[in-house]
């Protein structure tokens, strides 16, 4: 998660993604970082791709709004 920090900080990102809920935030990491798709994510957590889908989305749009205020 280095990598991640990294980003994170270069974007003034790292309190917004510490908001975040903690299988938010690894699903951000597994699809972005380790290139995982929506598909692999969701059998690892046992829900469909179209949740993991969601969920990643919503995290997404947190960020961003956090980064805007």
């Amino acid at each position: 998660m280095d990598r991640l920090e990294n980003i994170l900080l270069n974007n003034n990102l790292e309190e917004s993604f510490n908001l975040l809920t903690k299988r938010g935030r690894e699903i951000i990491g597994l699809y972005y970082l380790e290139g995982y798709i929506d598909k692999a994510i969701a059998f690892r957590y046992k829900v469909t791709r179209e949740n993991i889908c969601k969920l990643r989305k919503n995290g997404l749009n947190k960020l961003k709004k956090y980064k805007n205020t």
